[in-house]
């Protein structure tokens, strides 16, 4: 699963990240600039296979005689994530008023400016790994696509980790932080 794109930095030995899954200097000459934060490799997953998506959307929107009954169901599928500020952005139609809201997990917002209906999901974990919007609005079913998902995760997806830091010129290991985070780039329901 983890054998996505890995950039590394242009200063990174391409060769020894490669061979050894170590991130090493090019030119032990240069470093890196100290107390900045210095992005040395990047991971990316693009897929279109649905059995690597962490959270799954599933829309159900109904014809009924004054509109659409729409019903959205989310389901975690990697049980050891925790998504974080969990926003489901379902575009309604414009012109028609404000949707009217059924049974509902979270909250939500509606912007008739932007006519969207925002999910919002504080947390979706192992133990809140499903949930359900359901709303009535005039319009057709396939006014509720594209829906937008956004999210962000202190857990990376593929838990790539820095296990020691060490002196270019010694094996001695250094002091170091880590900060871990998974964002959203573009997920979307067609």
């Amino acid at each position: 699963m983890c054998s996505s794109c890995c950039p590394t930095h242009p200063n990174v030995d391409k060769k020894l990240f490669t061979a050894e899954s170590v991130i090493g200097l090019k030119n032990p000459e240069k470093s890196f600039p100290l107390n900045n934060d210095v992005g040395v490799l990047k991971w990316r997953l693009q897929t279109t296979d649905e059995s690597l998506i962490p959270l799954t959307i599933n829309c159900w929107p109904s014809e009924s005689g004054t509109g659409c009954d729409v019903n959205i169901e989310y389901e975690l599928q990697e049980e050891s994530l925790e998504l974080n500020d969990v926003v489901i952005s379902i575009p309604v139609p414009s012109g028609v008023g404000a949707p009217v809201i059924g049974d509902l997990d979270g909250e939500y917002k509606h912007d008739g400016r932007r006519n969207v209906l925002e999910w919002c999901l504080p947390v979706i974990d192992a133990n809140n790994k499903t949930g359900s919007l359901e709303f009535s609005i005039a319009g057709q079913p396939n006014d509720f696509f594209p829906i937008n998902v956004s999210f962000v995760s202190k857990r990376n997806y593929c838990d790539i980790q820095v296990t020691k830091v060490a002196y270019v010129d010694g094996d001695s290991a250094v002091r170091f932080s880590s900060e871990t985070s998974f964002v959203v780039d573009k997920y979307e329901i067609l």
